[in-house]
This record gives structure tokens, sequence and C-alpha cells, in this order.
């Protein structure tokens, strides 16, 4: 080992042998200094994915963009009841969106102290009336329910998460009265409203105006996020429209929305050209086993 130590040794004092190999060295210093370099530069005005902070708190979501300092700016907020307070419910840029590090991303989250209303008396008022009076006290229409009554379509009760709740009361703005009202003695029906092209409140409301329930609602694949489905429309209905009274007061209709302005004209042509017999229209009684309506995206 020694012996080969000296030997090369005594090939390093020979100057042919010294200098070529020191510039060789030389060289491939500059060029791993020079990757390295260029590397660094261009990494410097790198973009990268927006992570999705939908769903997330404002803690957590700061966690998420550390790494890629990116600066969170809330710009606004809601009250949605089946939400968290302080849940993130929109962004800007959306996930997937490539920014370059500093970015800042606006955020829209549920309000951490909701704002409260009171609520109205609906008792002895009309389907429509009370959907007039909730509109304008800032709630909506919730399940509705029906019993037999002379009073047929008027308000007899009303409740708030499954629960009597009496006028003056103060819940939070946005929420949602489940109503119960007469449907008379004789077996009284009605007709599946046209609904196509309107946004998920409009088409509730539409709904009740007729005594009718929302049932499934499913989005297509336009629709990304909260801020889509608040402005998704409707391209198609269970039962379609038939124009005839044929289905009994508290019938469920479950719905479809899309962003797809081109989908919404290709199905009301569609229905256009379609027979529309009296029976068609599916038989849904307001008796079935109650269950939440689903939001679910179809893929």
């Amino acid at each position: 080992m020694w012996k080969v130590i000296r030997f090369l040794q005594r090939i390093w004092q020979i100057p042919y042998v010294k200098h070529p190999v020191l510039g060789v060295l030389l060289l491939v210093a500059l060029i791993v200094g020079s990757f390295l370099f260029l590397n660094l530069f261009t990494r410097h005005g790198a973009e990268y994915p927006v992570p999705n902070l939908v769903g997330e708190s404002l803690e957590d979501a700061e966690g998420l963009v550390k790494n890629l300092r990116l600066r969170l700016e809330v710009s606004d907020s809601t009250y949605i009841i089946t939400k968290r307070p302080g849940e993130i419910l929109d962004q800007q840029p959306r996930a997937g969106e490539m920014v370059k590090k500093g970015r800042r991303i606006i955020l829209s989250i549920n309000a951490l102290s909701p704002q409260l209303v009171v609520v109205p008396n609906l008792v002895g008022e009309t389907i429509r009336q009370a959907l007039i009076v909730l509109e304008q006290a800032g709630l909506a229409v919730g399940r509705l329910s029906f019993t037999p009554d002379i009073a047929i379509n008027n308000v007899l009760a009303q409740n708030f998460n499954g629960l009597p709740i009496a006028p003056g009361d103060s819940i939070p703005k946005g929420s949602s009265l489940d109503l119960v009202l007469g449907n008379g003695f004789s077996g009284a029906v009605t007709a599946m409203p046209e609904i196509l092209g309107f946004t998920l409140a409009e088409a509730r409301n539409a709904l009740a105006a007729v005594s009718m329930n929302v049932g499934r609602v499913t989005f297509d694949e336009t629709v990304k996020d909260l801020s889509d489905s608040l402005t998704a429309k409707v391209y198609s209905t269970s039962p379609r429209y038939t124009g005839h009274d044929n289905l009994p007061l508290g019938a469920r209709a479950d719905l479809w929305l899309t962003l797809n302005a081109s989908r919404i004209a290709a199905s009301a042509i569609t229905r256009q050209d379609e027979p529309r017999p009296a029976d068609e229209a599916r038989d849904t009684s307001p008796e079935e086993e109650e269950e939440n309506e689903d939001l679910e995206f179809d893929q």
C-alpha cells in the first residue's frame, strides 16, 4: 500500500502530469458549480400547485402553505349551519393552480359567530306566503310534511332541528325551518314544476311552492366547490315535468345540476321532443323513510 502511495506521489511531481490533472479537476468543479447555480436560479422562479384548503381550518391551512410561503387572506365570511365555524369554504386561486412562492391566497370562511335573525310566525299562512316571509327573514324552507287537515297547504306548525320553534326566537341566518302543512281529506295531488335552469335554492322554493320536497341532489364534474354549487343549475329531474297533477303532496324530486350551459340547453331541447304521458312521473310518498339530502359529485 505504501509503495502505491509513494509511486503516485512521484507521478504527481511530474509537471506534465500534475498540470493536466489539475486542469481537469478545475473544469469538473466549474461544470458542477454551474449546474448547481442554474438549478438554484431556475427554482427561484418555479411554480407550485396550490394545495386544497377548502374544508380546513385557518390554523391547518397555515401549516399546509408554510413551506410554499404562501400568504393567506380572509376576504369574506358567511354562515352555513352544516359547516364548522371558521371552516374554509372557498379559495382563490383554486386547488391545483400553479403559483410562485409568496402568492396571496384569498379565502372565504364560515363565520365564527353567525348572524342571528328572528323567527317569524308562519302558522296560518299558505305555503306560498310562507316562502315569501322566510326569504324576507333571511331563512329558508326545509322539509315539508303533511297531516290531515281541512286547511290544505296551510302551515300548521313550524320546526327547527326537529323541534317546535316559537315566533320571536333567534336562530342563525340562513337556517331552514321545517313546516307541517294540511293536506285536506280527499287525497290532494300536485304536479312537478318545470325547473330546468334553476339554481338549487330556486328549485327548492319552486318545489315547496307546489308542496314538494327536494330529494337527492347530484352535481356533475363541472361543480368543484361550494361556490360552484351555489350557481350550478338544474339540467335533469326525477320525476320529470309532465304538466299533470299526479303526485302526492310532499313528493320528493331528485335533481341533477351542472355549470355546463350546453348541457342544460340540450336537456331542454330533448324534453320538448319527448311525449308527456300522464302517468310517467314517479309516485313518491311523503311517508317514505326520511333521509338527509345527499350531496354528491357525479364522476
